[in-house]
């Protein structure tokens, strides 16, 4: 009587812990990163601004630089 007792217990708990190896597709599993992709797409403004190979309107390079140079001496202690 004990060992079908046991027996009974083992095959539950075997039957319990292989159910949980058993895989569907569930309703998370097939959106996984639909709301970061719709996110990030969203956010871009022209997606098409990497089609456009016509140069940036700006500060050329050495410009830039003196700029950046004079607004790091700006944050320089004097002694």
């Amino acid at each position: 009587m004990l060992t079908r007792c046991l027996i009974l217990i083992g095959l539950i708990a075997a039957l319990l812990i292989f159910s949980g190896c058993g895989t569907r597709e569930t309703m998370l599993s097939r959106n996984w990163g639909s709301s970061f992709e719709s996110a990030k797409q969203s956010q871009i403004l022209n997606p098409e601004a990497g089609r456009n190979l016509e140069p940036v309107a700006g500060l050329d390079g050495q410009a830039a630089g003196n700029s950046m140079e004079k607004y790091r001496q700006r944050f320089k202690k004097e002694k």
